[in-house]
């Protein structure tokens, strides 16, 4: 009997869909375990752990319902806000830029080996008030919970626990939890609900304000004044230990209300594109400026150093309590042209790694 041509097509296919499947299954299970149903449309290091992906769902741009809880332990409706997640240090950590007209915040996460978990670091400000903070933890079956721990004047500890959960492609659920009774009783504060709206959002090329900038006006202490040196779009050539000068890229943008600056900085190595991003605030806690640096690779974790500003020189030496130290210097000339050098501590099977880059405006900061 003589069989049709879409009959024979149709028995090809179901031939090859078995290996089709299992094809599809390994491309896209580093995401869809965590509720993502396509692969990701940005660049990402071959070198990463297949851990560094479980974040790869929450990269978009969303709208935000933020529900808090009331005296009477109703919840309300509270805020309508914009969140973009952006993909950077080619794949190996997220950036978020959360904004509503009274709330503002940032946060970086990225998958540290060593520990075999996700470490968040964190700047929420309010008005002439900020400073970073950190959590860790990870994904189980499909739900990401991470914690921090601080202690009250009273003595006891405070344990909190932000939860990701409901996660799918075109929304998911964000929620607080704290206890100060080891964990017996959890109490809520925050439900965020997010509702994707665009796929991989980007940055201005030519560096200046940011999602979240908004004009400014939020954090106005001579603090934060010196940030803004670092804003625009930078060209020079960055030097290693034992590596000739290359051409680079610098761009910095103004977030967070005027509290903070966001640096990236591009080059390639090896034919390879490479990246080290930089979080700079003035930490009113500790009355000094803040650092967090945190490069592209693999293995690296981040570090949070305090400095001091003098007329031409930002420099952050003195490291946060239990994180890696070194040393980051900018110093700046008249004509807006800067340099900024950077000593990393060795690690456990590292040298210590210094780099240099001298940089000229390119474009002026906007």
């Amino acid at each position: 009997m003589l069989r049709s041509a879409s009959s024979t097509r149709r028995s090809r296919w179901l031939a090859a869909a078995p290996f089709a499947a299992a094809l599809l299954l390994a491309v896209a299970l580093p995401v869809l375990a965590q509720g993502r149903a396509y692969a990701p449309a940005w660049p990402v290091s071959a070198d990463l752990p297949a851990e560094a992906r479980q974040f790869d769902f929450w990269v978009g741009e969303w709208d935000v319902n933020l529900r808090i809880r009331q005296p009477d332990f109703s919840w309300k409706d509270t805020h309508r806000a914009v969140a973009r997640i952006y993909p950077i240090l080619n794949g190996k950590a997220v950036l978020e830029l959360w904004d509503s007209e009274r709330i503002k915040g940032y946060s970086l996460r990225y998958y540290d080996p060593a520990r075999g978990e996700w470490t968040l670091w964190l700047n929420w400000p309010g008005a002439n008030r900020a400073g970073s903070s950190s959590l860790s933890g990870g994904f189980r079956h499909g739900r990401g919970d991470f914690f921090s721990s601080s202690e009250n004047a009273d003595g006891t500890t405070t344990l909190a626990r932000y939860s990701f959960n409901d996660i799918g492609p075109r929304s998911l659920r964000w929620d607080d939890a704290y206890t100060r009774d080891g964990g017996e009783t959890w109490s809520n504060n925050w439900i965020m609900e997010f509702s994707r709206t665009a796929d991989v959002p980007t940055l201005d090329p030519a560096g200046g304000d940011a999602h979240t900038y908004a004009g400014g006006g939020r954090c106005t202490a001579d603090g934060f004044a010196p940030l803004d040196r670092l804003v625009g779009r930078f060209e020079g050539r960055l030097a290693g230990d034992a590596e000739p000068a290359a051409p680079a890229t610098l761009r910095g943008y103004r977030v967070l209300g005027g509290c903070a600056v966001l640096v990236f900085l591009d080059w390639e190595e090896d034919g390879r594109p490479r990246q080290r991003f930089a979080h700079i605030t003035y930490s009113t806690g500790a009355d000094r400026p803040e650092i967090t640096i945190l490069d592209d690779r693999p293995a690296s974790a981040a570090r949070v150093l305090y400095g001091d500003v003098g007329s031409r020189e930002l420099v952050w030496s003195q490291a946060r309590a239990g994180e890696n130290g070194g040393t980051a210097c900018v110093t700046l000339s008249g004509n807006g042209a800067f340099t900024w050098i950077d000593e990393a501590p060795a690690g456990d099977d590292d040298a210590p790694r210094t780099w240099r880059a001298e940089f000229e405006p390119l474009s002026p900061a906007r």
